[in-house]
């Protein structure tokens, strides 16, 4: 009760965060730097989806900075999937920082002690991390605003709960009481598109050469098929991704299979029987939004490859098992989720947040899918606009004996 309140209080003492933020700009000279920090989440996904919040605050308070004649520079920090922004620097952030590389974000005296060359004036935290608000209220930061899943939330001056399925609304506008204490009651995030122009990423076309590239467009597709979410994978596992890598290389587009470090013997086996080509664990995240952003489109199982390739408004399929499109579909103006058989039986076997109440497997539901049906959508949406599809599959006849993978 006690902690409650002095939250409380931290919460109505000194107006929005937009007021203090205001406040505090107005004691820095003509000229000087006003300094913010931003702590991400962990899951590449999560990081997605808060961007649009992220940059609706940086926007508004952009504008505040540059009325007094101040420069705004922040600071991004968090676990591995901030590395995503490592080539931003200096054109969209100031500083990124991830923990492993970075000692002081251990500990919340060290952070105190690195902020004495540049105190911030505000910290927001989109993750669970303890460490930063800790600091953050011990330094006496002006504005302090995040999420209220962890501990110790006494010390923002504004918090909300962002539990899993707690709450009505996909997780991009659960930011929305945050951005709009932090921006103005009247912010309204909108989808702005990653790409390479903004973030880096130049030297996946060289990894790719060096897989086999000769130039041409490609296709990825997003494999995780040893996920610690089994119910993330496409079944039966490799047979769909042998059938979009046929379609591909007969539309004489390069199939390119993309995942994480721990697939890639299994990723490198499935491009080989197929005819493609893996990045499995080549790529860092900047190179892996670059490889996304300059593809013709990417079909993916809900991770967070789909998401990266949604936000840079690429043509996007994902396949979903288990999970939710309302809550966590990818964010994006050309973006499709598949679900089970076309005839509804399986459209929507399982309650958001809920494995105990399946009415269909998840696996039965994602081998309802055919690759077939994932190739004819991203074919359309690779041609909308053109007013058609930009290449033709009613003539392909696949073999119905596949490649047997051995591995």
């Amino acid at each position: 009760m006690l902690l409650a309140g002095l939250r409380q209080w931290n919460q109505n003492r000194g107006g929005d965060g937009l007021g203090r933020f205001r406040q505090a700009v107005a004691a820095i000279p003509a000229g000087g730097e006003a300094h913010v920090w931003i702590r991400v989440p962990i899951q590449m996904g999560d990081v997605v989806m808060a961007l649009p919040s992220i940059f609706t605050v940086i926007r508004a308070w952009e504008a505040v900075a540059r009325a007094r004649g101040v420069v705004l520079k922040v600071t991004i920090t968090g676990k591995r999937s901030v590395s995503l922004f490592r080539e931003a620097v200096p054109q969209v952030f100031a500083a990124c920082h991830v923990d492993e590389e970075f000692p002081p974000a251990r500990s919340p005296l060290k952070l105190i002690r690195h902020w004495e060359a540049h105190k911030p004036l505000a910290v927001i935290n989109y993750s669970k991390s303890d460490r930063i608000k800790l600091a953050a209220w011990y330094d006496r930061i002006p504005v302090r605003a995040g999420i209220a899943d962890g501990g110790n939330n006494w010390s923002y001056h504004f918090c909300h709960p962002f539990a899993g399925f707690n709450q009505v609304g996909h997780r991009v506008f659960r930011h929305l009481p945050m951005t709009r204490w932090l921006a103005g009651p009247d912010a309204a995030p909108r989808f702005e598109p990653l790409g390479t122009d903004r973030f880096g990423g130049a030297s996946v076309l060289d990894l790719l050469r060096q897989q086999g590239w000769t130039g041409g467009p490609y296709v990825v597709f997003g494999v995780d098929p040893f996920h610690r979410n089994p119910e993330r994978r496409w079944f039966p596992l490799d047979e769909p991704w042998l059938r979009l890598c046929a379609l591909a290389r007969a539309a004489g587009v390069t199939p390119v299979l993309a995942g994480a470090a721990e697939s890639r013997a299994r990723l490198d086996l499935i491009a080989h029987a197929g005819g493609g080509l893996s990045l499995a664990g080549r790529t860092d995240l900047p190179q892996l939004l670059a490889l996304v952003a300059n593809a013709l489109g990417t079909i993916a199982v809900d991770t967070g490859i789909a998401h990266l390739a949604a936000a840079t408004g690429k043509p996007t399929v994902v396949i979903f098992g288990w999970g939710s499109e309302a809550l966590d579909l990818p964010c994006g103006p050309k973006v499709v989720s598949l679900r089970g058989d076309p005839a509804g039986e399986s459209a929507y076997p399982i309650a958001p947040g809920s494995m105990a109440q399946a009415s269909t497997p998840w696996c039965v539901a994602t081998s309802r899918i055919p690759a077939e049906r994932a190739w004819g959508i991203l074919n359309y949406l690779a041609g909308e606009g053109a007013g058609a599809p930009l290449w033709h599959t009613q003539d392909m006849a696949l073999s119905p004996s596949l490649p047997v993978l051995h591995g």
